[in-house]
């Protein structure tokens, strides 16, 4: 998963940045960020510290002040189809994310609403598909899958334009543990740049070098995932638990009495 990215040009940037939903109500102010292509970032806090708020912000889903700059173009109305083409957000909530009558429309949407061929719409789908692999869900109508299917199919959605950035809230959401394993198995695979945001703090630790934390409307901490995902006294303070893989093992009782 090591990614020497010292060198590498930034592909999200913010500076001074905040996101709210009103003026009276700031979610996040005063951010300062840099990510660089290639890495794989952790975003983490409680509920209500604003991730899924942050990754809405990157996508002009939410309105924001400050200065926020992906793939080099400052994010405003004119370059926002070129960040959009090139960043895939991957919702917490896999039914606001497929709203066609199969799996096959989902992933092909994008890739015909950017004016590919036809060829190129059927390469982006089989390559989409095969990446995840449920290449045997290809033809399935959407209302007939799991939630840990609807997971997989809404990440194949996400990778059909061959983003260079990945803005994913809460990934592992719906999935059971064979399913997160592969999950995890496949992030740690990818070559793209990944924001990961989610409460899945032992995932976290498996696929990002890097964690962000928010906390009381701004960034808490930035730096190395093992460093922060071990500080315990820290990640009390914010509201948060240490990874379970960072746990003491909770002590078996043969009786209860």
């Amino acid at each position: 998963m090591s990614v020497n990215i010292t060198n590498a040009p930034a592909i999200l940037e913010l500076l001074d940045a905040g996101c709210s939903y009103d003026k009276n109500t700031p979610v996040l102010s005063g951010l300062d960020l840099t990510i660089r292509e290639g890495e794989a970032v952790g975003l983490i806090g409680a509920n209500g510290s604003g991730k899924s708020t942050l990754l809405g912000a990157l996508c002009s889903l939410i309105p924001h002040s400050g200065i926020i700059r992906l793939h080099g173009l400052d994010l405003e109305k004119n370059s926002l189809p070129q960040i959009r083409r090139k960043t895939g957000y991957l919702l917490q909530d896999s039914d606001s994310q497929l709203f066609l009558p199969t799996v096959y429309d989902d992933i092909a949407f994008a890739p015909r609403n950017y004016g590919l061929s036809s060829e190129e719409v059927e390469a982006a789908v089989d390559e989409a598909l095969s990446r995840t692999g449920i290449e045997h869900l290809r033809l399935r109508q959407n209302y007939k899958l799991s939630g840990g299917e609807k997971r997989m199919v809404c990440l194949a959605v996400v990778l059909a334009m061959k983003p260079g950035l990945l803005l994913m809230d809460e990934p592992s959401n719906a999935l059971d543990p064979y399913n997160r394993r592969t999950l995890i198995r496949l992030l740690n695979q990818m070559p793209e740049t990944k924001l990961i945001a989610s409460h899945d703090l032992d995932l976290v630790l498996e696929t990002c070098e890097r964690v962000i934390l928010l906390d009381g409307h701004s960034i808490r901490a930035d730096g190395p995932a093992e460093s922060i995902l071990s500080d315990e006294a820290l990640l009390r303070e914010c509201r948060l638990e240490l990874p379970l893989s960072r746990q003491d093992p909770i002590p078996y009782r043969a009786q209860r009495g």
